[in-house]
């Protein structure tokens, strides 16, 4: 019988033990959910070779050529290879398109040569978009990146200003 005693002790015990976890585990169970980041739509002033300059509003995540679509197309004298379609565009921007023979001059949707985050100085970094001094200083100080996901260890950069930032930028 003394045998028995702490045999049924650590029989009871585990029952206890089991039947706690059975009442914890709706508690402890872990449900994820999809997260969605909020976006707003885009409002971009479209001016240039269009067929209707003006004011738009874009799906969020719009590009060049989402607004050159809301303007109604470009004229027959633009000049579509002097804008990268694919350029998302954020909120307040100005989308330039330009005439054949026009002086080239910077604008939104122009082609531009991406800045290295590894090489560029803070001056540099500062004719980004969407970069200012302490911006380009905390890039500079979080040195070296080997992929432009690694920006969003820098404080001040998340996910939502790495995509605004992605085109402009290269390793």
């Amino acid at each position: 019988m003394a045998r028995l005693q702490p045999l049924a002790l650590a029989l009871y015990l585990a029952l206890v033990v089991a039947l706690g976890l059975v009442r914890l585990e709706p508690h402890l169970t872990v449900r994820f959910a999809p997260l969605e980041l909020e976006r707003t739509p885009p409002v971009v002033s479209v001016v240039g070779a269009v067929a209707r300059p003006g004011v738009y509003t874009l799906q969020p995540g719009g590009r060049v050529a989402d607004a050159l679509a809301a303007a109604g197309g470009a004229t027959a004298e633009a000049d579509l290879e002097r804008l990268d379609l694919a350029l998302p565009l954020g909120d307040g921007e100005t989308l330039r398109v330009p005439a054949r023979g026009e002086p080239a001059r910077e604008a939104v949707g122009a082609p531009r040569e991406a800045v290295s985050v590894n090489r560029a100085s803070p001056e540099e970094l500062e004719a980004v978009p969407g970069i200012g001094p302490a911006l380009a200083r905390r890039i500079v100080d979080h040195r070296p990146y080997r992929a432009l996901d690694e920006l969003v260890r820098v404080p001040g950069i998340g996910p939502k200003t790495l995509e605004r930032l992605r085109p402009y930028l290269k390793p």
